[in-house]
């Protein structure tokens, strides 16, 4: 079945989904091969959603083997996470400590679920809302993760230890204004050193107030630190960066980059691999770009 993306505009109405369309809380919405009609255009619209995959053919046949993780835990599994990070903020040790049992099995369910025979390469990309935008894309960080891990070959108890970080690597966002996160225009050079601060404030809570300790606090300190050296927070450089932190950059870059965002439209995956060759040595360890790019 081929698929293309289009920007979500009038003009889909009366073509044909090309993937399943899920509300925030998990539910199926609108099933593949759905001919949009004008209330499916204006009730996906008011979703979030601000690109959709559309069928060149109304087939509804499903091509799960370039699926990477099931359509069921992809759609599930951000109201799980975000459930799990307001447990982690919370003031009761008890309430953080279920939080973090919680991380756990999330990350175990992602690892059982994960095709590391994907057919074809990774083809379709999850198309996030702007409501829970963070829960998404920190699914996706662990799954691709898991996937450079595999490539890697790790075993699976470090491919675990490699997911939960992964899911939680972002957690400082939720120490950031939304007023800066959701600004559609350029960042001032305060705003951006407040985003920028989300990498300690997370590395700082996950430690202090989680009793977290190791790789999971570094990857939240380090994923945004550069293999050449001009990263933050620190500027550290080459294999300083811990490996994990190292693989979770490459995958936070490839998701955000094919994202929507409230200051720029999403790349194509085309586009994003591109842009990871280019970056492979400046930003990002080549050796993990290398292992990540023979899935397309």
């Amino acid at each position: 079945m081929d698929v293309r993306l289009e920007e979500l505009t009038s003009q889909i109405i009366g073509k044909y989904l090309g993937q399943n369309l899920y509300s925030s809380k998990g539910s199926l919405l609108l099933r593949k091969g759905t001919q949009i009609s004008e209330l499916h255009y204006n009730h996906i619209k008011e979703m979030g959603y601000q690109s959709i995959y559309i069928q060149e053919n109304n087939s509804n046949e499903l091509e799960t083997d370039n699926l990477v993780i099931s359509e069921s835990l992809r759609a599930k599994a951000p109201t799980i996470l975000q459930d799990i990070f307001k447990k982690l903020t919370h003031q009761d040790r008890a309430i953080v400590a279920e939080g973090k049992k919680e991380s756990i099995v999330l990350a175990e369910n992602i690892l059982k679920e994960v095709n590391f025979k994907i057919k074809g390469g990774l083809k379709y990309l999850d198309l996030k809302r702007k409501s829970d935008y963070l829960y998404q894309h920190c699914i996706n960080v662990a799954t691709y993760s898991i996937l450079i891990g595999y490539r890697l070959h790790y075993h699976q108890l470090k491919l675990l230890d490699l997911g939960l970080a992964a899911l939680l690597h972002d957690i400082g966002i939720l120490f950031i204004d939304n007023a800066i996160l959701s600004k559609a225009g350029e960042l001032s050079p305060a705003e951006f050193e407040s985003v920028k601060s989300h990498t300690v404030k997370g590395f700082q809570h996950l430690g202090r107030q989680c009793f977290l300790k190791g790789l999971i606090t570094i990857v939240a300190l380090q994923h945004h630190e550069r293999f050449d050296g001009t990263g933050y927070p620190n500027g550290i450089a080459g294999r300083e960066i811990n490996e994990f932190a190292r693989i979770v950059a490459v995958a936070d870059f490839f998701d955000a980059y094919t994202s929507d965002r409230p200051y720029r439209r999403m790349h194509t995956i085309e586009e994003a691999v591109e842009k990871l060759k280019a970056e492979a040595g400046k930003a990002f360890d080549p050796d993990i770009v290398e292992e990540f790019l023979k899935f397309f």
